[in-house]
């Protein structure tokens, strides 16, 4: 395999459906910062389900359950969209990283979701940082 061949698509959703990875609808790369080992406080290792990050999180799925049939047996399935997944998992901030120039570029402003502070904190005030823009 060269670095520049594409992934097998099975490892890949196999392995992103395994912690630490939390599949949010709309939202990808996300993932718990819990068990990580403290470089500060050796021994000691970061509180799981407490603190996650992930790409932007413009394009959440909508609020409420999902609900819906399989078409061979009658069990109702129930799916939780990204806005109620972050009600699960108890999130109630978000640190937006992005500059205004990647918002704007995008258009991807940050979604409104109940219970869920949004702060935005540029790491750079106007430099877009995108994949994109760094993989030029």
């Amino acid at each position: 395999m060269h670095d520049l061949d594409a992934l097998d698509p099975a490892h890949v959703a196999d392995v992103l459906s395994r912690p630490p990875f939390v599949h949010i609808p709309g939202v990808i790369n996300s993932r718990d910062l819990g068990l990580y080992p403290s470089v500060i406080f050796p021994g000691k290792i970061t509180k799981p389900k407490h603190l996650y990050r992930s790409a932007e999180i413009s394009r959440i799925s909508p609020e409420g359950p999902s609900t819906g049939k399989t078409s061979r047996c009658s069990i109702q399935l129930i799916i939780l969209l990204g806005k109620e997944l972050f009600k699960e998992l108890n999130i109630t901030k978000v640190f937006d990283l992005r500059s205004d120039t990647e918002i704007r570029k995008y258009n991807a402003p940050p979604p409104k979701i109940d219970g869920v502070e949004i702060i935005h904190v540029p790491v750079f005030e106007t430099a877009d940082y995108s994949p994109e823009t760094m993989a030029k």
